[in-house]
């Protein structure tokens, strides 16, 4: 059971994946990565770190925060991707709060595809690897600052 929920798992990711390539969300502006670990009954928090590296090679460190509606478990996350849609003039701007809608389950690894946008039109997209035992049906708001 286990191996066809990761099967099934892997399969919806790698179609998202590929729908989420066909339609380019805008202007690639960089790269994105963080870990971060969720725990939650009903209602669930997540806290992390990572780094965006913007065209040009400067890199910014980040903090990530999540309030989920919906999860019930504990894993840790692992993500990695895009962002599009930013001024490389005003990197502050990758800071905000992101909409994300998702569904999945974690029953010791799982992986999955999101696209986010924040209210200065920004877009990240971003593939995760999960570890840990969840299930979630999840609207989440999604936050995120640069660390100075």
């Amino acid at each position: 059971m286990r191996r066809l929920l990761l099967a099934l798992a892997a399969f919806a990711a790698l179609g998202l994946s590929g729908a989420v390539e066909a339609q380019a969300p805008g202007r690639l502006s960089g790269n994105i990565a963080f870990n971060t670990t969720s725990v939650g009954f009903i209602l669930g928090v997540e806290w992390g770190s990572g780094t965006a590296t913007l065209a040009g090679g400067r890199v910014y460190r980040l903090r990530v925060r999540t309030l989920k509606v919906g999860m019930a478990g504990i894993e840790g996350v692992s993500a990695n991707g895009r962002i599009y849609n930013l001024n490389p003039r005003r990197p502050q701007d990758i800071a905000g709060t992101y909409t994300a809608i998702g569904a999945g389950v974690t029953i010791g690894g799982g992986v999955g595809v999101q696209r986010m946008q924040n209210e200065k039109g920004v877009i990240i997209e971003i593939n995760e690897t999960a570890q840990g035992l969840a299930a979630k049906i999840a609207a989440a708001g999604v936050a995120i600052d640069l660390v100075r």
